[in-house]
């Protein structure tokens, strides 16, 4: 059976053009990410600001043109640009952007824009886009007056949930969130991820969800794919990740968040802010910050990414073995 989504090597590189062809940002290196069909899960991408989250997200959907790699659903290679995709490729794959107000068109009602996504990607006529529109809003709970209403009229998490049903209309296969309630007040985020789970088990639908919030993560996530400069760090099932043997990297991230009893871990501080990818490091690009940094191998040979368990993979020149050992010594 293809897997739901398989995304291969795919890279962005910015820059590079007729006036500037020396000057580049890798973006993206080489993503290799896979979503099984059966069961529906929920895949989080996550890192700091910088990490290169939302160009996966926006290079995953089309929205972004990928520089290379291949990224398909359901076995079925989608063009790189959005604008060549068929209304099924896009049905199939949908986006909740991280700020609603920049994702809905203020002029319209919500019925008309539930209604003019209908059209495009579900082939409907008129009555059954009119109740289709109803169901969804019913769907992520919202009173039957909002379909009137425009967004100005609605409040953050209202909007949100608009944004979402848009996103269901299609009935999509897979919903790429990007950092779906970073936008919103702290009241109304985890009824924004009730729903989106709630969603999940009625639609059978998987998501790959971005957040730099490992607690949210945690809450969410059957597998944790890590970003660091665009790099993928360290890929695994969501246990896995959350125990020792951790990455370096992904160990600072655990360190700011409490254990599931509450306690709080030894902060790690990582030192300085994330390079620029235009101008990255050298061997593993995460050696300037890295607090368990080996010396000369980091600085001059990039680690590759290497399975460590059983569906669990670093890119770490430190052999799991010695990771192991030295999480295992720091006190929690």
């Amino acid at each position: 059976m293809a897997a739901l989504l398989e995304a291969r090597h795919v890279t962005k590189v910015f820059g590079g053009g007729m006036l500037d062809k020396k000057r580049v940002t890798v973006a993206l290196f080489e993503f290799t990410l896979g979503v099984d069909v059966e069961p529906p899960s929920i895949t989080a991408i996550v890192g700091e600001s910088g990490s290169g989250k939302t160009t996966l997200a926006r290079t995953l959907l089309g929205i972004v043109e990928s520089t290379a790699g291949s990224v398909k659903v359901d076995g079925r290679l989608l063009p790189a640009r959005l604008r060549d995709r068929t209304a099924s490729d896009v049905a199939a794959l949908q986006i909740v952007f991280q700020n609603p107000d920049s994702a809905l068109n203020r002029r319209h009602t919500v019925r008309r824009m539930l209604k003019r996504t209908l059209a495009k990607l579900a082939d409907v006529n008129e009555k059954a886009a009119d109740e289709r529109a109803q169901d969804l809003v019913d769907a992520v709970r919202l009173p039957e007056r909002a379909l009137s209403a425009r967004p100005m009229g609605l409040s953050g998490g209202q909007k949100q949930r608009v944004a979402i049903a848009r996103a269901f209309a299609g009935e999509p296969r897979l919903v790429v969130c990007d950092e779906p309630t970073s936008a919103l007040d702290v009241s109304v985020q985890a009824a924004i991820l009730n729903l989106l789970v709630d969603l999940q088990g009625t639609n059978r639908t998987s998501y790959v969800f971005i957040s730099h919030d490992l607690g949210v993560v945690r809450y969410l996530s059957d597998r944790i794919a890590v970003l660091y400069l665009g790099r993928l760090m360290e890929l695994g099932p969501a246990e896995s990740v959350f125990d020792p043997p951790h990455h370096p990297y992904t160990e600072a991230l655990l360190s700011a968040v409490p254990t599931i009893e509450g306690e709080q871990r030894t902060r790690i501080a990582l030192q300085g802010e994330i390079p620029s990818a235009a101008n990255p490091p050298s061997g593993c690009v995460f050696h300037t910050r890295c607090p368990r940094f080996l010396g000369e191998i980091c600085v001059t040979q990039e680690p590759p990414l290497q399975e460590v368990e059983p569906e669990h993979a670093m890119r770490c020149h430190i052999p799991v073995d010695e990771l192991r050992r030295l999480q295992a010594a720091e006190p929690a």
